[in-house]
């Protein structure tokens, strides 16, 4: 192994090593909705009037505003989808969650209006 090669992967190895602790995936809706199936929880990170307006069948409301509240209590063993109206407040409580250990979660790309194109179901 070259001198060039061994510096570049221990460079690797230090970037992972100082890298966030948790980590998420970006899902469509279609995923969302055939894990509602298997009973993941579900979350939408909007205010609560937003959430009035129609939400995931089953989805609880915790706001991205209170996340420091919430965070610890959602289970770290099972799936956490996490949806909002466009998929930027959901990416933020994806981050934030990330950082704090969480390994098994899932941002709605494109939110509440991608549901809405594809044709899902909100509860209203």
């Amino acid at each position: 192994m070259t001198r060039r090669a061994l510096v570049g992967f221990f460079a690797l190895l230090v970037l992972a090593a100082c890298g966030s602790k948790g980590s998420y995936q970006d899902v469509d809706p279609g995923e969302l909705y055939r894990a509602l199936e298997s009973g993941a929880w579900v979350v939408d990170v909007r205010t609560p009037q937003e959430f009035a307006q129609g939400h995931v069948p089953g989805a609880v409301n915790l706001p991205l505003q209170e996340i420091a509240a919430w965070a610890d209590k959602l289970p770290k063993d099972k799936p956490v989808y996490l949806y909002c109206r466009s998929g930027n407040r959901s990416r933020q409580a994806a981050e934030y969650l990330k950082k704090k250990g969480y390994t098994n979660l899932y941002n709605l790309e494109g939110g509440v209006l991608a549901i809405e194109r594809a044709g899902f179901p909100l509860v209203r």
